[in-house]
């Protein structure tokens, strides 16, 4: 399966290109500020590759090792942080105003935001698979035999699907695509053809909404769905 970025097209593209390369570059860490740094972002914002790739190699080794690790502890979702970050930073760094600090505290501050946002999000996930299980495999009272148990699960998972139906298609696809078919997000996001950014927002959406239409049906989660 490739990179959510093997698809990135327009401008950013070259520029980011060395965020597929292996992760072994994450191994060096960094402990100095870039030498003559504003005119290294100058250079990258004005599209500059080389001066791009020279923040990269710069700064994400420190990101990934003592900011991305340490708050999610999971490699492969700091790594999909560290993505996200640069791919904001590459869009946006036109607009950054440098100050005394340079641009570390800059990509440190976003990169803590995509980490809490992938939190949040993994937290959401998780409460509603557990309403999903909750509604597919238990009831309150036990069937007195196994074809009883199978026509509850069945009626249950009909009526989750019914009110799938209700939704925007889109939030519908992402739901049973993450949490029924419980796919990975890279597969998720190949499939809807979105970054992995995006596909935290668009499933947070969709967690909402799902909500909304549990309630206006009577189907309670109960706290299961923020």
């Amino acid at each position: 399966m490739g990179s959510p970025l093997s698809t990135t097209t327009g401008p950013a593209a070259p520029a980011l290109a060395l965020l597929r390369r292996p992760r072994d570059t994450l191994r060096r860490v960094a402990t100095e500020r870039i030498p003559d740094e504003r005119e290294v972002v100058r250079r990258a914002a004005a599209g500059d590759r080389r001066a791009f790739e020279q923040i990269y190699r710069a700064y994400a080794p420190t990101l990934f090792s003592y900011v991305l690790v340490p708050m999610l502890g999971d490699r492969d979702d700091a790594q999909d942080c560290l993505r996200e970050t640069f791919l904001s930073a590459h869009k946006h760094l036109a607009t950054f105003t440098y100050q005394d600090g340079g641009l570390y505290p800059w990509l440190k501050t976003m990169a803590k935001n995509k980490a809490r946002d992938l939190l949040r999000a993994a937290g959401r996930r998780q409460r509603l698979r557990g309403a999903f299980s909750e509604h597919l495999d238990a009831a309150d009272e036990p069937p007195k035999n196994p074809a009883e148990e199978e026509l509850q699960r069945a009626a249950l998972r009909k009526r989750i699907e019914a009110i799938l139906d209700t939704l925007n298609p889109r939030y519908a696809q992402v739901l049973r695509l993450r949490l029924l078919e419980d796919r990975s997000r890279e597969e998720c996001a190949e499939l809807l053809e979105v970054k992995i950014g995006t596909l935290d927002v668009l499933l947070f959406r969709a967690c909402k909404s799902f909500r909304a239409a549990c309630d206006k049906e009577g189907l309670s989660l109960g706290g299961a769905i923020a």
